[in-house]
């Protein structure tokens, strides 16, 4: 079966009812962990629409299309920033897969506001780590938060390549 998913893995509380505005259903993985499925559309609509210019420093392959856009930054910001959530800084980890039959490939960056942690940081289990999830006995990190029976981008993304097609983005 393939795994080939795209998401913003944020530590800390959230505001939902903000999130949903912004089209980020929120996906609890335990260890204080939501995911929130993105896609590369999604991240060039949301830094149009927010006015926003450049990335987000990482280590992604030239070859993938990973969003990096620096509207992820601002849409966690955005999304933990909530009269009943006071916190400095926000954490979270831009991840992607793409396996079929068990081979293929992962990438993980993970970020403090919009400062990218570790160059060192490039799998997911290490960016899960990084954010607090310990595995658990006989399972990695991916395993133990589940992220094996995440499989795919849900439908509602689709959207978001129509809005860049309209935009001309």
């Amino acid at each position: 079966m393939p795994h080939n998913i795209t998401a913003l893995i944020l530590k800390g509380e959230y505001g939902k009812d903000i999130a949903i505005k912004y089209d980020l259903v929120g996906k609890d993985l335990g260890f204080n962990l939501t995911l929130f499925h993105v896609s590369h559309n999604y991240a060039s609509y949301w830094q149009f629409i927010f006015g926003l210019k450049g990335f987000l420093e990482s280590a992604k392959p030239a070859s993938w299309t990973i969003p990096t856009e620096l509207a992820l930054a601002e849409l966690m910001k955005k999304i933990s920033a909530t009269p009943y959530i006071a916190t400095p800084y926000i954490e979270f980890a831009i991840i992607s897969t793409d396996y079929f039959g068990g081979i293929g490939s992962q990438f993980a960056s993970v970020y403090k506001n919009d400062t990218w942690v570790s160059k060192k940081i490039t799998t997911i289990n290490e960016a899960l780590a990084y954010l607090g999830v310990t595995s658990k006995a006989g399972l990695d990190e991916f395993d133990t938060v589940g992220l094996v029976n995440i499989r795919s981008q849900p439908d509602m993304l689709d959207k978001y390549s129509d809005l860049c097609e309209k935009h001309d983005l």
